[in-house]
């Protein structure tokens, strides 16, 4: 861990960087990024963040004010244009929104048993039957949610477990 990190500063330079983030990295790589967005940025860097990142406005809203207003400390970022929850001392991002259907969260093991015994994914099929979203790609603790009851307690386990260091490949 960097001494910025032991110290409880934001290390947000080298999330891009980070191993943890590396599945996330690669996979939005193939997508849009909208222009003028830097790599990683906070919302206040955005021209309307809720409506021009790839994902629908009521999974941002979901995804930063519903599930990540009640962590301890801001996680609100933008990683490679899309909102996401990135721990602010360690850079590991924990939760991600896409589209008009999808986010997922970062889960430790507990919670995500939890999560997939009441009803989470690992992969989304969509109606066109042709597309899949495979979150194999990004490492074995990410699950889609959908407005799942315990989502809450989930993120903030997510939080907790990022905080650790936990998925530093």
């Amino acid at each position: 861990m960097s001494r910025s990190a032991r110290r409880g500063r934001p290390v947000k330079r080298s999330a891009l960087d980070h191993p943890a983030n590396a599945g996330l990295r690669r996979h939005s790589q193939s997508w849009p990024q909208p222009p003028g967005v830097p790599p990683l940025a906070s919302p206040d860097q955005v021209v309307n963040p809720y409506e021009t990142l790839g994902a629908h406005p009521d999974l941002v809203t979901r995804l930063w004010d519903e599930l990540g207003g009640k962590l301890p400390a801001g996680c609100r970022m933008v990683f490679q244009g899309m909102p996401v929850l990135m721990h602010p001392t360690t850079g590991i991002v924990f939760g991600f929104a896409r589209g008009t259907h999808t986010y997922a969260l970062r889960l430790p093991d507990r919670e995500r048993a939890e999560a997939i015994a009441a009803g989470a994914t690992r992969i989304k099929e969509y109606p066109a039957g042709r597309l899949r979203f495979d979150l194999d790609d990004f490492g074995p603790e990410w699950v889609f949610c959908g407005w799942f009851r315990g989502e809450e307690a989930w993120c903030r386990s997510a939080f907790q477990h990022a905080g650790s260091g936990a998925g530093d490949a």
